[in-house]
């Protein structure tokens, strides 16, 4: 008996999450994670990179934001109508990595990229200088 019941539990969450998946394309509409979040993409670009970020298409739910030879990279992953940008700057050969998740970012304005994208840049301003000041009390 209670085998069959965590049997069905478990077969709700592989059905709900199937779901979401096939969702993601049609939100995606034949297009990329480059399409659907351009704005946020520009913005984080022009931000960490002054604008000359380059895009690594890893697959059409995944990209990453990068200059060679910076010291830092943003990477986006999209699923089930979440978004996740995990950002990693390096510091005198430290690392921080700040991750922050956006839910239900299925049906997303310009509007509401823009002040993902200023969030985060306030939240990795902030995780930054605090990195700073850590890594240089050990030097």
């Amino acid at each position: 008996m209670i085998w069959t019941i965590i049997i069905i539990i478990v077969a709700v969450i592989l059905i709900k999450f199937f779901i979401d998946y096939n969702k993601d394309n049609y939100d995606l509409q034949g297009g990329t994670i480059l399409d659907k979040f351009k704005h946020l993409i520009q913005i984080l670009n022009d931000s960490a990179f002054e604008g000359e970020g380059r895009i690594s298409l890893t697959d059409k739910r995944r990209c990453n934001l990068y200059k060679d030879g910076a010291n830092q990279i943003i990477i986006l992953n999209y699923g089930t109508g979440i978004l996740t940008i995990t950002w990693r700057y390096k510091y005198l050969h430290k690392e921080v990595v700040h991750e922050k998740q956006y839910n239900d970012v299925r049906k997303i304005s310009i509007f509401e990229q823009q002040k993902m994208a200023d969030l985060m840049i306030n939240e990795m301003n902030q995780v930054i200088e605090n990195h700073q000041i850590s890594v240089l009390k050990y030097i």
